[in-house]
């Protein structure tokens, strides 16, 4: 088969081949008086791109295309890919159309699979702090404010708590939950369980009584450490051991056998976290340690990280982010910077990563938009990840930051997907597999797709997970035999869409096949939440949709039909599903509606029920019959906080958070309400003070109290000028490294 091509012409940016003229010669001239000397023809077409073949004793194909649309590079291997299809054909003609291939050689050598680069023998985790303890004993490990330890001394209280853990049965193969805010005692509990060989199980301490009661008997922990402060709120059926309540600094050690921490094997499991499920029971992942140490040297060495770094710690503990967190730090000997859990974002977050010195970060975008990048001067490199990053985002930071993005499922070690430094005006990546991952983009058939063109996202390698604990069904599902692997390998099908964007192992993602979304960085099953709202005896149909907010946060919106002779009550449905979910899944609106819209299939229409949204709240109403404010600073508060929540109207006793208010968006309001008021009130407030009303009252006790602004009044120039906080960094750095 051959391709032939004549001389290019370009006719109204339209691109085409000439024909090859007639020959002439063949002709009889005493059959006709009329003389043909020549043909000459040129086609037009209103499609950007149309193939014509014919033949005689070869096939000719001929490509006309839009110039304007199209380069020759891409009509050329498109071209490519049709003989490849006819050469197939011709050659194998008993082939499935499933197992037909479009790939070009080059890409099948490089693109099934795409390999990140060989990894060392695996680790533990348990390898990976030992180590750090070790090497930089004497270095600071964690800040939490005043405090300061030790990598020497963070190993010693770990290891006591450990021996004391192991005395209670922890081991390899069982699991211990840490249920500690973020804090100098958590890194203290994730080190003692790794060293007994246990996984540890995240509990955020602050989700839904329901919600840890599942994880805990789920998981069928036993043991478990905490802090004094939530011991109560914790299932009693766990032996919970409070951390702070424990000698483990140095002094008495803690009841304990002086057994041998060897640590456990590689592909023991290293830590059990939960995520969302659709069927309204949240699933846990299993983890082992094989796919650790390969991440932990991927992230030291792409962004960078020394023992002199100072890496932020503000990721929630049931965000496997937080494990990123640890390895960037623990991988170089650096110092790990705490941000309180009560920290959102915001003018609050940037004060403490400034304070903090912070060189290296991890934010999600949702997170790193509520920040300003004036004056993080020392900040070195940003991390993004968790869900999908604007370019916006990019062209704010990463012209005097360096900014990586990463990706990863829950189901593979952290991250499986890290880019080299991001571009601003350039559609941003997820990446090329990390040190020991394997990936294949698959259409429908399961036959890799070439690049440009979109597929699911399928993982393997040493990460991946074990699989969803206690559940095989599911585990055989989403974890399918590696057509191009090894004997027992397995691929991970993430359901996301991505495509290649080259042959250099560069990803870009394009979206979902489900309905899954990101929050915050947290991935949630929409049918979770629908799950939940029609366990509520008032509903009868719920469905929730995820939508994209001004502000560029994702918002949810639970749509609902109330079940017959039922009272439906919109406030109480809240109360129901806070009880339940974690406070990033219960949706920002409820809707109620007289009929579920159907498309002509017979299919749920998505598009009508975001139609039916209008302007309504969580309640339903449509702005009126709200209490309106009685003072200009309850109607300044009830004005900035529907801006926030993009209302168009709140009422005064109306709770921030009941109308969609989160952490991020909270921050928000509180920089709005201190730009426009002059004052200085933390996030906190607004938690402590959720409607205006309560809000106004907070507002004018601090405005008449010590922490309104002092009045600029003229004065004598004082001899020394204190220093601003940037000029305290620059002595400190100098002072830290004077080298």
């Amino acid at each position: 088969m051959h391709r032939a091509t004549g001389p290019a012409t370009t006719f109204d940016t339209l691109t085409v081949f000439e024909s090859y003229p007639l020959d002439t010669a063949a002709l009889d001239p005493h059959d006709s008086d009329l003389d043909i000397t020549g043909v000459h023809t040129m086609d037009t077409t209103h499609y950007p791109l149309a193939i014509a073949a014919t033949a005689d004793t070869r096939l000719h194909l001929r490509a006309t295309y839009d110039s304007a649309a199209f380069d020759t590079a891409a009509v050329d291997t498109l071209l490519e890919r049709v003989i490849t299809v006819l050469v197939a054909m011709a050659d194998t003609p008993a082939l499935p159309l499933s197992r037909l291939s479009v790939l070009t050689p080059e890409e099948s050598a490089t693109l099934v699979p795409a390999r990140g680069e060989a990894t060392e023998r695996p680790r533990t985790l348990a390898h990976l702090i030992t180590e750090a303890a070790a090497r930089h004993g004497n270095s600071t490990a964690v800040v939490d404010g005043d405090v300061q330890v030790t990598y020497h001394e963070l190993d010693e209280r770990s290891t006591q708590l450990a021996r004391l853990l192991v005395d209670r049965g922890a081991g390899p193969e069982t699991v211990v939950a840490v249920a500690v805010p973020r804090s100098v005692e958590s890194v203290v509990a994730v080190w003692s369980v790794v060293k007994t060989g246990a996984a540890f199980l995240p509990v955020d301490p602050t989700y839904p009584r329901a919600r840890i009661d599942h994880m805990v008997s789920d998981s069928g922990v036993t043991l478990g450490l905490t802090v004094s402060e939530h011991l109560e709120a914790l299932p009693g059926t766990v032996a919970w051991t409070s951390v702070d309540d424990v000698r483990t600094d140095g002094g008495a050690p803690a009841t304990g056998s002086g057994v041998d921490l060897s640590g456990p094997g590689v592909d023991t499991p290293a830590y059990l976290i939960y995520t969302s499920g659709s069927t309204g029971i949240p699933k846990g992942v299993v983890l082992s340690h094989r796919g650790i140490y390969a991440l932990a040297d991927e992230l030291r060495e792409r962004a960078d990280v020394t023992s002199r770094s100072r890496v932020m710690h503000f990721s929630s503990p049931s965000f496997d982010a937080s494990i990123l967190e640890y390895l960037l730090t623990w991988s170089a000997g650096a110092t790990m910077v705490l941000v309180p859990p009560t920290v959102y974002g915001g003018e609050e977050l940037k004060r403490r990563m400034l304070d903090g010195g912070v060189t290296h970060a991890f934010l999600t975008p949702t997170a790193l938009a509520s920040l300003d990048p004036a004056g993080f001067d020392g900040l070195e490199c940003i991390l993004t990840g968790g869900e999908e990053c604007p370019t916006e985002l990019v062209a704010r930071w990463a012209p005097k930051h360096r900014m990586l993005n990463a990706y990863g499922p829950t189901e593979a070690t952290v991250a499986t997907n890290l880019t080299h430094d991001l571009v601003p005006g350039e559609t941003v990546p997820i990446g090329g597999p990390v040190r020991g991952v394997t990936e294949l983009v698959l259409d429908t058939r399961l036959q890799p797709v070439p690049v440009g063109a979109p597929g699911e996202l399928y993982v393997a390698g040493g990460g991946l997970a074990r699989g969803y604990y206690g559940r095989r069904g599911l585990t055989a599902t989403r974890f399918v035999a590696h057509p191009y692997g090894g004997a027992g390998e397995r691929l991970y099908r993430t359901g996301d869409i991505v495509r290649w964007r080259d042959h250099g192992h560069t990803l870009e993602y394009l979206g979902r096949s489900d309905f899954q979304v990101k929050v915050r960085g947290f991935r949630i099953e929409l049918g979770e939440i629908d799950a939940v709202l029609t366990r509520h005896p008032a509903v009868a149909f719920a469905a929730t949709l995820a939508d994209q907010s001004a502000s560029g946060d994702t918002a949810l919106t639970a749509y609902v039909l109330p079940a017959a002779d039922q009272d439906f009550e919109a406030r109480s449905l809240v109360a129901f599903l806070a009880q339940r979910l974690p406070s990033h899944m219960v949706p920002a609106a409820i809707v109620p509606i007289a009929e579920i819209p159907r498309t002509p299939t017979g299919k749920l229409d998505r598009d009508a029920l975001r139609a039916l949204r209008g302007t309504s709240g969580r309640d339903g109403r449509d702005g009126t019959g709200r209490t309106a404010p009685t003072t200009p600073l309850e109607d300044t508060l009830t004005r900035l906080l529907a801006a926030v929540l993009e209302m168009p109207s709140l009422g005064v006793d109306d709770s921030f958070f009941e109308y969609g208010g989160n952490s991020l968006s909270a921050t928000r309001a509180v920089a709005r309400i201190n730009t426009v008021l002059h004052t200085d009130i933390g996030v906190r407030a607004l938690f402590d003070a959720p409607t205006p009303r309560a809000l106004a009252r907070v507002v004018a006790s601090a405005e008449s109290g010590t922490t309104a602004r002092p009045a600029l009044t003229a004065g004598p120039r004082p001899r020394w000028i204190p220093l601003s906080p940037a000029q305290k960094r620059m002595w400190f750095l100098n002072q830290y490294d004077t080298t």
